[in-house]
């Protein structure tokens, strides 16, 4: 029987750092730990509580210097979980047309949707108004891709209601 062959064998060098070496975090070191304390489901309750049921602005369709008012009423604002879903009706150049969409309360991102089959400012149906900063601008993005694009700028309409006054006592 012959002895098996044996290589000579260097142990790597030893690292600088040990796993077991690394600073341990103290549970009471606040400075060094990040909590992340955003709720997006208790963010949605308040953005269907407290969203702008008005909001006003223009529509401007690419390629032309058109520019038309709208203006956007939410009938119903319903939070389920994360999102909110949106209900109410948008008005171009003096035609209303339904909406509905869903409007995420995490990121703000907006994606509604105009319902029926004649829809104001040439826009076609089948396509969905997608907002990455709420209802604030939002871009058209058409069934095609030859569809024509349009930009929905839109702000809160300021309430002239004046809040109730409470008693002290």
């Amino acid at each position: 029987m012959t002895e098996p062959a044996f290589l000579d064998f260097d142990l790597p060098p030893a690292a600088e750092v040990s796993p077991l070496d690394v600073e341990p975090i103290e549970p009471l070191d606040a400075d060094r730990i990040e909590v992340q304390t955003f709720d997006p489901i208790k963010r949605a309750r308040q953005l269907a509580d407290e969203l702008p049921r008005q909001w006003q602005g223009m529509l401007r369709v690419a390629g032309s210097s058109e520019r038309f008012p709208a203006d956007l009423e939410l009938d119903r604002l319903v939070p389920l979980e994360a999102m909110v879903d949106v209900f109410g009706h948008l008005t171009i150049a003096g035609q209303t047309v339904p909406v509905q969409g869903n409007l995420n309360a995490a990121t703000e991102q907006l994606n509604l949707l105009m319902l029926g089959d004649d829809l104001p400012a040439d826009l076609e149906p089948g396509g969905n108004f997608l907002g990455l900063q709420m209802f604030n601008i939002s871009m058209w993005v058409g069934p095609r891709l030859t569809s024509r694009a349009a930009l929905l700028r839109l702000a809160p309409v300021a309430s002239s209601a004046e809040p109730p006054v409470r008693g002290l006592w």
